[in-house]
């Protein structure tokens, strides 16, 4: 969509880490001792492997790339 209608965009939860995005709204109150699965935003981990072969195929299919 953003694509089609030449709206730049960009995910803030790109790689695991430091701002946590991996885990849900609700672990401001709830403590996670292990990740969540499914993640919640990341889309890599600190190594630089997908979280998920298929969200990473259908990121390069949207974006054409």
């Amino acid at each position: 969509l953003f694509y089609r209608e030449e709206v730049a965009s960009y995910n803030w939860g790109f790689v695991n880490g430091r701002s946590q995005t991996i885990y849900p709204w609700d672990s401001w109150d709830e403590p996670y001792d292990d990740e969540p699965d499914p993640w919640f935003h990341d889309i890599f981990d600190t190594d630089g492997s997908a979280y998920s072969e298929e969200e990473v195929a259908l990121i390069r299919r949207l974006t054409n790339r």
